[in-house]
């Protein structure tokens, strides 16, 4: 058989998009292309319908107010972690002082950025004269609160502030890191007693009311090099701020740690951990705890 000249392809194409001849579009006569049409419209309608009652039926498993999974159901297993700041970026966790500008305002600049809420929460509370929120709070009263505590703004940065920004740039440089609890609602820490026997050993003296922190080096030369430590405004978060329900005007508690004399020139390897009863410490999966490094090469 002959093969179709290209022309020929080109004519029989046109044809088939459209046959003066037999009147149809694509092979197909307008009552068939009706009667396809017609099918596809109640079939998308009814698509549509299908899925918009699914959406319908999930929202009303939702709450508004609090979410659907919760403690060990949850994917935090009811066991937080600890962020800080500055972050380096992604692909970092190394926290360097050098004497390079850029450098340091990107630091002090992620932290301005965090405390900024906090400085506005607490001004909008009247340094916080309007709240009776201290470590001496009735936890008990505080549970069914609907106004979250406001954080205490100006202890916080008694000593790592925006004014010495914090620490990167003092002779010789005493950084500043922010600690932060993850936010997981409805968790509720159960401190240890100063008597508990399983109380962890590295843990410093009980103090009533917080959940208590402690930041170490990793490896013994980490530890002997990294100095004393400056926690404020004091060493944990306070107990008066859990559990997160969502409370109007709710900010995670922080804390900062100030390394004041750590090593020059040797890349530390620090580890911060928050105790209690109720939250397990796994390095590797990132609960209960939070690593980075610290490197001071300017003196």
């Amino acid at each position: 058989m002959e093969k179709p000249t290209f022309k020929q392809q080109v004519d029989g194409f046109c044809r088939f998009l459209y046959n003066s001849e037999d009147g149809t579009v694509m092979g197909r006569g307008g009552k068939s292309w009706g009667q396809l049409g017609f099918f596809y419209l109640i079939y998308y309608i009814c698509l549509s319908a299908f899925f918009c009652g699914t959406i319908a039926v999930f929202y009303q498993t939702i709450d508004d107010n609090k979410p659907k999974l919760q403690g060990d159901d949850s994917l935090l297993k009811g066991n937080p972690g600890m962020g800080f700041s500055p972050l380096p970026d992604i692909e970092t966790t190394l926290i360097r002082v050098t004497d390079k500008p850029d450098k340091i305002k990107t630091y002090v600049d992620a932290l301005k950025t965090i405390l900024e809420p906090y400085k506005k929460a607490w001004e909008k509370n009247g340094n916080g004269t309007e709240t009776d929120c201290n470590l001496s709070t009735n936890m008990e009263l505080r549970k069914d609160a609907t106004k979250a505590c406001p954080v205490n703004y100006d202890a916080l940065t008694k000593t790592c502030n925006e004014g010495n920004n914090f620490g990167f740039t003092a002779t010789p440089p005493k950084p500043c890191v922010l600690l932060k609890l993850n936010r997981i609602y409805g968790w509720e820490p159960v401190p240890y007693t100063a008597s508990q026997e399983n109380r962890p050993g590295e843990m410093d003296a009980h103090v009533d009311g917080i959940v208590p922190i402690k930041c170490v080096g990793e490896n013994p030369a980490d530890r002997d090099h990294m100095g004393p430590l400056e926690y404020s405004p004091q060493a944990g978060f306070p107990m008066l701020y859990f559990p997160f329900k969502k409370q109007e005007g709710y900010l995670s508690p922080l804390v900062f740690v100030q390394f004041t004399n750590a090593t020059k020139n040797l890349g530390l390897m620090v580890e911060c951990k928050a105790y209690a009863t109720n939250i397990e410490v796994d390095v590797q999966e990132k609960r209960g705890s939070v690593h980075f490094e610290l490197l001071i090469d300017r003196m």
